[in-house]
């Protein structure tokens, strides 16, 4: 059986431009394709930019017509991509949410289930999570605050699942929290971690990049220098985990 490869993509995002970030996001999928990845994992908001106070406005369903690039991009190259977007629930606000889109071309949601402070204004929380299953691995979807309570990976570690997979937006100074946070869960629960960071994104916040993966065990497998464009593939031969950088 060929190799199991998992990369985050550090892209950047522009404030609101749903369209353009679209077009950013098949792009990724394309490079990634190139490398035969399996999943690929995008930062939080990556279809909008990190800027709740939009969220609102711009909250789409799972439905949207202009997933259809995307979604035909997962099925020609049997990828599952996880990408980030506000999503209409129901409520008077929307969630802060997550796409799942499967290498058969079907959707399925995640509702970050706990958020930052700052989020609460704008966004209502989730209640349950979501995994997939991917050539034998488990992969457990996390969004950014999720992964401050350490409920959340080990909700996921008690489903049996091998790979915790966060799509995030870190500032420097939030950066000097979260990361650390995650090589710990990647310690604790032995599961390959995936953190997808913005790259330099346009919009009201600075992304600090540095998109990372750590093996199960908790060393690092590979980063990203700084807000640069770049996959960060993870990849599993049956015996150990390998990780690469690629430029996009």
């Amino acid at each position: 059986m060929p190799a199991f490869r998992i990369a985050a993509a550090q892209v950047p995002s522009v404030r609101g431009d749903i369209d353009g970030n679209i077009a950013t996001h098949a792009a990724a999928l394309a490079a990634a394709a190139e490398q035969e990845v399996s999943v690929l994992v995008f930062p939080e908001l990556s279809l909008t930019g990190y800027e709740p106070d939009l969220a609102a406005e711009l909250a789409i369903t799972a439905a949207d017509s202009r997933l259809a690039p995307l979604i035909a991009l997962a099925r020609e190259h049997q990828i599952e991509a996880v990408v980030g977007a506000p999503l209409q629930s129901g409520a008077a606000k929307p969630a802060l949410g997550a796409i799942l889109i499967t290498a058969r071309g079907i959707t399925r949601t995640y509702h970050k289930m706990h958020l930052g402070a700052g989020e609460r204004t704008f966004f209502v929380p989730g209640d349950r999570p979501l995994a997939c299953v991917v050539s034998g691995h488990t992969v457990g979807i996390a969004i950014c605050a999720d992964s401050s309570q350490p409920a959340h990976p080990q909700a996921y570690a008690d489903l049996g699942a091998n790979i915790y997979a966060a799509g995030v937006f870190l500032s420097a100074e939030w950066y000097a929290t979260d990361a650390p946070r995650l090589a710990g869960y990647a310690a604790r629960y032995r599961m390959l971690t995936v953190m997808a960071n913005h790259a330099a994104s346009v919009g009201t916040y600075t992304s600090v990049g540095k998109s990372a993966v750590w093996a199960p065990g908790g060393a690092l497998l590979a980063q990203a220098e700084g807000v640069e464009s770049v996959l960060l593939i993870a990849t599993n031969n049956y015996t150990a985990w390998r990780g690469d950088v690629i430029g996009i």
